[in-house]
C-alpha cells in the first residue's frame, strides 16, 4: 500500500469536484470464471478523472486509496483498519481495485466508496457493499495410511516411527495425539522424545515419531531411571488418537492402531555382504531387486541408495519398498543397457534401531574411535546381461 500522506492542493481538488457530467456512481463486485469474488469496481468518475487515473501520480493514488476501499469485517461485524492492500485500474467507466491478497473462503469484508464530489458545497455520498465468501465445502476427513516400520515384530531397541496421513496435518501438537500402550491398556510413559520443532516433511503428511534415544541406548541415565521404552517378548499398541487435527481444522477420520510385539535387539551394523541383488535383463525396464536379511529404515531407502550406469552415470527411475521393508525394487525410466552398473549406497543408510552401515548405534564413540574415516559410500556392483 502507497504509506505516503500528500496534501492535495486547492487545485487538484477542484479538478475532482468538475462539473463535467458523469454517470451515478455504483460499486460492484468482480467475480471470476468460477463466480468467486475478486476485486471491486467503482463507476461515477468524469472523463477527465479516469484519464488522470490512468497515469496515476502520488496524489492520484493517495485519493484512490480514500475513495475506494475494502475492509476485513470481523464476527461482531467490525471494520478492520487498516484497508487492505491493492492496485487500483481503469477498466472502461469504472475504477477497478484488486486487493494485494486474495479474498479468502469463509471470510466477510466490506466495501467503502465516496463518489467523487460534484460540487464544493455538496458532501461525499458513502457507499458500502458487503461481500460475504462462503466457506469451502468440508473436505473429506484425513486418514491415518500407514505406519512405518509395517513388521508386526519390531526389536526392543526400535528407535522410530513414521506416520503417513492422507492430507497435510495441523503441527505443534503432535505429543497430545500420540501414546504408546502395554497389553493390559498402561500408557509406558515419556516414551516419546518431543521436539518443539516437529519432525515433519515437507508435504505436512508424513512426521517422525522418536523414542527417547536415553531410554534405547544402553547406560544413559534415562534408561537406568525409567527403564526402556520397549521389552522382549511384550505386545504394545501404538495409538493414534482422531482427535488430532489437520491442517483444515477437522479431526481425523478415525483412530488408528499399530499392534504389534517386542523381539529381541538389533545391535549390529547393517551388513551390505548379505544383500543379495537380482539384476534385471538388458533391454527391459524390469526393476532391479535387492533384499535385506532384516528390515531398513524406509525413509532412508527411499533416498540413500541410487543406482548408477557403466559409465558411472546415474540411473533415474522409481523406488519401491516391499516385504516390511526387507525389499527394495527400483525401475528406470528407461530400459536397462548392457553392462557392470553399481549400487551405491550412503553410509548413513539405518535400520530401524539406528544402526547404520558404518556403525550399530551402541557403539561408544568415545571409547571406540576409528583410526582412520570410513567412506560416506559405498558401491556393490551387479551385471546386466
Amino acid at each position: 500500500m502507497f504509506q505516503a500522506r500528500i496534501t492535495i492542493t486547492l487545485s487538484y481538488w477542484l479538478f475532482f469536484v468538475a462539473t463535467i457530467e458523469a454517470a451515478d456512481p455504483e460499486i460492484r463486485v468482480i467475480r471470476d470464471n468460477a463466480q468467486r469474488p475478486i476485486a471491486v469496481e467503482a463507476t461515477g468518475w468524469t472523463p477527465e478523472e479516469l484519464a488522470k487515473f490512468a497515469n496515476p501520480d502520488a496524489n492520484v493514488v493517495e485519493y484512490l486509496q480514500r475513495a475506494l476501499s475494502i475492509y476485513v469485517l470481523d464476527e461482531t461485524p467490525k471494520l478492520q483498519r487498516p484497508a487492505m492492500g491493492g492496485t487500483y485500474v481503469v477498466v472502461g467507466d469504472a475504477v477497478r481495485l484488486t486487493p494485494q491478497y486474495a479474498l479468502r473462503p469463509g471470510m466477510s469484508y466490506q466495501a467503502e466508496f465516496f463518489p467523487p464530489t460534484r460540487r464544493p458545497v455538496d458532501s461525499p455520498s458513502r457507499k458500502t457493499l458487503d461481500i460475504i465468501i462462503p466457506p469451502l465445502p468440508p473436505a473429506e476427513p484425513t486418514r491415518v495410511t500407514a505406519i512405518y516400520p509395517s513388521a508386526s515384530v519390531l526389536p526392543e531397541n526400535q528407535l522410530r516411527f513414521y506416520v503417513h496421513f492422507s492430507a497435510p496435518m495441523a503441527a505443534g501438537n503432535a505429543y497430545e495425539h500420540v501414546k504408546l500402550l502395554k497389553a493390559d491398556g498402561q500408557i509406558v510413559d515419556r516414551a516419546f522424545l518431543e521436539i518443539g520443532e516437529e519432525l515433519w516433511d515437507g508435504t505436512g503428511t508424513r512426521i517422525t515419531l522418536l523414542f527417547d534415544p536415553g531410554r534405547v541406548k544402553k547406560g544413559l541415565s534415562p534408561r537406568e531411571q525409567f527403564g526402556p521404552v520397549l521389552e522382549a517378548g511384550q505386545k504394545y499398541r501404538l495409538v493414534i488418537e482422531k482427535t488430532w487435527r489437520d491442517a483444515n481444522n477437522q479431526s481425523l477420520a478415525a483412530d488408528f492402531e499399530k499392534h504389534f510385539t517386542a523381539g529381541p535387539s538389533t545391535e549390529s551394523a547393517v551388513d551390505t555382504k548379505q544383500w543379495r541383488i537380482e539384476p534385471p535383463a538388458a533391454g527391459s525396464k524390469k526393476p532391479l531387486i535387492v533384499s535385506f536379511p532384516r528390515p531398513l529404515d524406509r525413509a532412508l531407502l527411499m533416498r540413500m541408495i541410487t543406482v548408477a550406469s557403466p559409465a558411472a552415470k546415474p540411473v533415474t527411475g522409481d523406488v519401491f519398498v516391499s516385504d516390511e521393508e526387507r525389499r527394495w525394487h527400483f525401475t528406470p525410466d528407461r530400459p536397462w543397457s548392457a553392462g557392470e552398473h553399481s549400487l551405491v549406497i550412503d553410509t548413513a543408510l539405518e535400520d530401524s534401531a539406528g544402526n547404520n552401515v558404518a556403525r550399530p548405534f551402541e557403539v561408544d564413540v568415545f571409547d571406540r574411535v576409528d583410526k582412520q574415516a570410513g567412506p560416506d559410500f559405498l558401491r556393490l556392483t551387479f551385471t546386466v546381461q
